[in-house]
């Protein structure tokens, strides 16, 4: 339940901007975030969202999909490529959660799509910050030529950098902590969402951006265990 969640974080000193266009979404989330405690910014569009992230620091964006500069970039892939580092969720039209991965790998924490359900909405920014604190704590694994260090949120294999998002970096973690046991979806999930997965199967499609990575680096040491989990396999 988001009240887990919420024991975790304290709303009131949550800060977050809301960059979107449609005046209507945005009168909706400040009207069901605000009174809860939540301290909200606003932005219609990308140049006031840079303008923002000047002045505040925050501890996680709320991004129209589709705000881009002015070469046509997605602005939530240009702020990775400045550094900014807070969770990043998107609201996104609702043919797009084919898309998903795409999303995730130009530099999303996660989407929401449309038509917006704002418990949903709220759920998702809440697991993205735990998620984000989280990664903050000290703890460095290895296996199988792979070294992930938690605090430093890094991952090489074989010595070489490995650029992960940030879910399929919980992923890894979780599954390297008990590596070569199996770890149980359920488990996953928890690792991800705390007690509030989503309703869509996003853990097929976080396994699968993770696997695929894994593979472009010749390290097919993920294996799925039907009806079970999924484990790591020492490398042949």
């Amino acid at each position: 339940m988001l009240y887990s969640l919420k024991k975790q974080l304290s709303v009131p000193d949550l800060h977050l901007l809301v960059g979107v266009s449609d005046a209507s979404i945005m009168k909706n989330i400040f009207a069901y975030l605000e009174p809860m405690g939540y301290q909200l910014d606003s932005a219609a569009d990308s140049d006031e969202v840079r303008n923002c992230l000047k002045t505040f620091s925050y501890d996680a964006l709320i991004l129209d999909a589709r705000f881009s500069d002015q070469n046509g970039i997605p602005l939530y892939t240009c702020l990775r490529l400045e550094n900014v580092s807070c969770p990043i969720i998107l609201l996104a039209p609702e043919n797009t959660l084919e898309n998903l991965p795409m999303y995730l790998n130009s530099g999303a924490d996660d989407i929401v799509t449309s038509p917006l359900h704002l418990l949903e909405l709220e759920a998702r920014v809440l697991a993205s910050i735990r998620l984000a604190k989280a990664h903050f704590s000290s703890m460095k694994l290895s296996w199988a030529g792979i070294e992930l260090d938690s605090q430093a949120h890094t991952v090489t294999c074989d010595g070489r950098s490995l650029h992960l998002p940030p879910m399929a970096f919980t992923l890894l973690a979780r599954l390297m902590k008990a590596a070569p046991n199996v770890v149980t979806r359920s488990e996953l999930q928890s690792a991800l969402y705390g007690d509030t997965p989503p309703n869509s199967d996003a853990l097929r499609t976080y396994i699968h951006i993770l696997r695929s990575n894994l593979e472009l680096r010749n390290k097919p040491i993920l294996k799925t265990v039907p009806r079970v989990g999924f484990r790591l396999m020492p490398m042949p």
